[in-house]
């Protein structure tokens, strides 16, 4: 017992230790050290950084994130000096940020690295003219209207000096500028959803509204408003009608969650439709074209099998009692009750001034669910599956197959339960529901329908 238990524990070390070693923060760091051991150091450093991001606090990495990144720093930072005495700015300038941004890194990650403060100044100095040159190219760009390259210009300025507030603003203006004016465009063309999300875009990239971009959108939601009115759905049979009601709401409740700033979804059913004034921009007609249930559908197989006991066997010499376990050939029955159900959902999105249908879609869903059970008229605790010629006749080619008693178990403990026919009618509705919702919003946000 105890040899067993050493080996069930050895087994299971070695298994965690080749998960261990397969992780992708160890291959990371795996590649690490082959890229230091290269001389590429500066990708040393970043893979192990990459290893500890994912993996915050492990020892490994954070060693190799100290030891490489200590390094690479020294030398960029020689690298700095030795390219700033020989007057190429633009490299030197490359390789104190480079260096910078691993101790930033690092830092953030939790490990301490330093030695660009001792250069600060130097480069500082270095930095002036240059970033002043290039944010004079990028104001030129913006007075002449290259917004492109006005961004792309502020961009390399914004990279030696990413916490000057000026720069940041021209950069935001060389930025939302273009999307602004595109926006404004299509505003005026009464393209109004998409001028919305133009401005959406902008603000995401900047950080921030530009302009009048905030009251814009305000005034496009306004003018480009609809409403949809969803009505009941249609069902032929009572059955369908209590699934239909289900499905309505669950629809109307995905609907309203997308929080769509240019959709106004209205509950349009019979008592609201004949109680109000105003008639919606759309209407959602609906209509259950099939649903279908095969209920109790059964197959029964004749299955082969052993039925264990085990009994006293006297020896005539001795006297002596000992037990013995005999199998004996049996018939059993393997039973499959099949469940079938299949449901179709047809929307129209109608425009109720014209009469005229927007779109019309169909999605359908089906389920098919086997309830598997055993007769057997003995104990099934002692049944085993197997194969045999004659029930009768011994062959050398019987066996016992002692290793599918698991699954032989398993069947015997499964029974029919009504329960997983209406576990089956929500799968099938809830999937209705899903894709019904998934296709008309694709369908509203189509640019054929609303701009």
């Amino acid at each position: 017992m105890a040899r067993t238990s050493l080996t069930t524990v050895l087994a299971t070390l070695l298994i965690a230790a080749v998960a261990f070693s397969c992780s992708p923060t160890n291959q990371a760091l795996k590649r690490s050290k082959k890229l230091a051991a290269a001389g590429l150091t500066y990708e040393a450093t970043v893979m192990s950084l990459e290893a500890l991001e994912r993996k915050p606090g492990n020892q490994k990495a954070m060693i190799q994130v100290k030891t490489y990144g200590e390094k690479e720093i020294k030398a960029q930072l020689r690298e700095f000096e030795k390219l700033a005495e020989a007057g190429e700015t633009v490299g030197a300038l490359d390789a104190f940020v480079r260096a910078r941004d691993l101790e930033d890194r690092a830092n953030a990650a939790g490990v301490l690295l330093s030695g660009t403060s001792a250069h600060i100044s130097e480069y500082n100095g270095l930095k002036r003219n240059y970033v002043k040159d290039l944010v004079q190219q990028g104001q030129q760009s913006l007075e002449q209207e290259d917004f492109t390259g006005a961004e792309r210009t502020l961009a390399r300025a914004l990279k030696y000096s990413p916490e000057d507030n000026a720069i940041q603003e021209l950069w935001r203006s060389a930025v939302a500028e273009p999307m602004h004016l595109e926006a404004h465009r299509m505003y005026a063309n009464q393209k109004y959803r998409a001028a919305y999300y133009t401005w959406a875009d902008m603000e995401s990239q900047t950080g921030e509204p530009y302009k009048n971009s905030r009251q814009y959108q305000d005034s496009a939601v306004f003018h480009g408003m609809v409403t949809v009115g969803v009505r009941d759905i249609l069902a032929p049979t009572r059955q369908e009608l209590n699934l239909s009601q289900s499905m309505r709401a669950d629809l109307i409740n995905n609907l309203v969650r997308t929080d769509d700033p240019f959709i106004d979804w209205i509950d349009w059913n019979d008592q609201t439709r004949y109680q109000s004034n105003e008639q919606p921009d759309y209407l959602l007609e609906m209509e259950m074209t099939d649903w279908t249930e095969v209920p109790g559908t059964m197959s029964r197989y004749e299955r082969q099998g052993y039925r264990k006991e085990v009994v006293d066997k006297k020896n005539p010499d001795t006297g002596v009692v000992t037990k013995e376990t005999v199998y004996h050939k049996v018939v059993y029955y393997d039973v499959d009750y099949r469940v079938f159900i299949h449901g179709a959902l047809k929307f129209s999105l109608v425009d109720p001034v014209k009469r005229s249908i927007v779109t019309s879609r169909e999605v359908e869903e089906q389920s098919e669910r086997i309830i598997a059970s055993a007769e057997y008229s003995g104990d099934p605790a002692n049944l085993y599956p197997g194969q045999w010629t004659s029930i009768s006749e011994a062959k050398t080619t019987d066996q016992v197959q002692y290793g599918q008693k698991g699954k032989l178990d398993s069947r015997f403990r499964t029974s029919y339960n009504p329960r997983v026919v209406q576990d089956m009618r929500e799968t099938v509705k809830n999937s209705l529901v899903k894709k019904a919702s998934v296709t008309l919003i694709e369908t509203l946000n189509s640019p054929l329908f609303l701009q």
